[in-house]
């Protein structure tokens, strides 16, 4: 019987928002335990706030609060599946104890407040190493934990700003645009599950812990590798130029049938500009002398991209990927989110679950963008509550009673009623 990849690790989880809640999401649905640390006077970004603001409710199922609004926002919902929750008071002598008695039960610690939060609470990599030498401590921040601008803040929609993302990302000649709010995160989240897998093979074979330092930066900023490499190289300043590309021609977005739809297309080589051709029923196009070559085509891409449109604007977007496709030429449809629930590809895969949520109800889950022949992902289990697993945590894995945790909750240090200024 085969057993999911990262069983038997456990992971203590401070992040919040996104960057950090995808990554942890990631290690719970391979297999890691996962405890979720928050507090009642801070609780997760994500979880909206205690008392909701009239008009304020786009992010709960059907616009309703609810009793327990914090327990039921899509953002919170979606991101901290397959986790366990637990709130601790860590500006609390007694809160940081208990923190710190996690930390030496746990393999892993990761968070991605400001650089120098960790460090004034106590709590720094290097206060808690000394409780767990073994300690794998990832550490996501905004700049990372070093330099000039170690202790700003970010999100996603301003980290495309500040790793230049934003002014490769428009129309041609028009000014930058942002790709969506928060684009850096999942990358980010990514990033930073690849780090651990590194640094715990690294502990596999030293017996050691180890601080990862992750700048979400320059984490974003690793996405725009050509445009670098072109000013280094080139003294080349890139630009916005639309769905277009440096290379390969043709090469963008096409309207089709319907309200807002669209199919991209993508071409690479010869063989696929012959494959377009023979696709929308033109095999004479590869003869014009205006499309006869790569460099004459990039030089006439407006009367290219006119004849591609005249024949994508008479289909349905699904229909021109799949006869590009069947012709060896890159196109994709551009789904909405609809779309991408029912998308038949991706349910063969075994890419959504369905979750039953106690306050959120029914709804379908991503999980993993990967499968493993030998290594079974979890079923997603549902987002936990406010402080869901004091009991079975502090009591269980802590051997807390059940009346010192009852102390906690009338001391405010634990409890699962936020409180109403958070």
């Amino acid at each position: 019987m085969t057993k999911p990849a990262l069983e038997g690790l456990r992971i203590l989880d401070l992040t919040q928002v996104a960057a950090g809640p995808y990554a942890t999401m990631l290690l719970g649905l391979m297999g890691a335990e996962v405890i979720k640390v928050e507090s009642l006077t801070r609780m997760d970004i994500n979880r909206g706030r205690a008392t909701v603001a009239p008009g304020d409710t786009r992010v709960y199922p059907g616009g309703v609060p609810g009793e327990h609004p914090w327990n039921r926002t899509a953002h919170h919902v979606h991101r901290n599946i397959n986790k366990q929750d637990v709130t601790l008071d860590l500006a609390d002598p007694k809160g940081k104890e208990l923190f710190l008695k996690l930390v030496a039960a746990c393999d892993v610690l990761i968070e991605n407040y400001r650089a120098s939060v960790m460090d004034r609470l106590g709590l720094g990599y290097e206060a808690v190493s000394e409780v767990n030498p073994r300690l794998i401590y990832v550490k996501i921040s905004s700049q990372g934990a070093t330099g000039p601008e170690q202790n700003y803040g970010s999100l996603g929609s301003t980290l495309e700003q500040t790793a230049g993302l934003a002014s490769i990302t428009g129309y041609e000649n028009g000014p930058p645009l942002m790709t969506n709010e928060t684009y850096p995160d999942p990358v980010v989240g990514f990033l930073s599950f690849g780090g651990l897998m590194a640094a715990l093979r690294r502990r596999r074979k030293t017996g050691k812990g180890c601080l990862l330092d992750l700048s979400q930066r320059e984490s974003t900023a690793m996405l725009l590798g050509e445009a670098v490499l072109d000013f280094s190289g080139n003294g080349t300043v890139a630009g916005t130029i639309g769905n277009r590309h440096r290379d390969m021609v043709p090469h963008g977005v096409y309207q089709c049938v319907g309200d807002d739809m669209w199919t991209a297309i993508s071409v690479s080589s010869e063989d696929e500009w012959l494959g377009l051709c023979q696709a929308i029923g033109q095999p004479d196009l590869a003869f014009d002398p205006r499309f006869e070559e790569r460099n004459t085509r990039r030089d006439n891409q407006d009367d290219l991209d006119e004849i591609i449109t005249a024949w994508t604007m008479e289909r349905d977007h699904y229909q021109v990927m799949h006869l590009l496709q069947a012709h060896g030429v890159p196109a994709g449809a551009v789904l909405n989110g609809s779309e991408t629930i029912m998308d038949p590809h991706l349910a063969a895969r075994g890419f959504w679950d369905l979750v039953d949520h106690s306050e959120a109800g029914v709804y379908k889950q991503t999980t993993t963008p990967w499968v493993l022949s030998k290594s079974p992902r979890l079923a997603a289990t549902p987002a936990p509550g406010l402080g869901e697993h004091n009991y079975q945590v502090l009591g269980g894995l802590l051997g807390l009673s059940a009346s010192e945790i009852d102390d906690l909750v009338e001391q405010r240090i634990t409890g699962e009623i936020p409180s109403a200024e958070a």
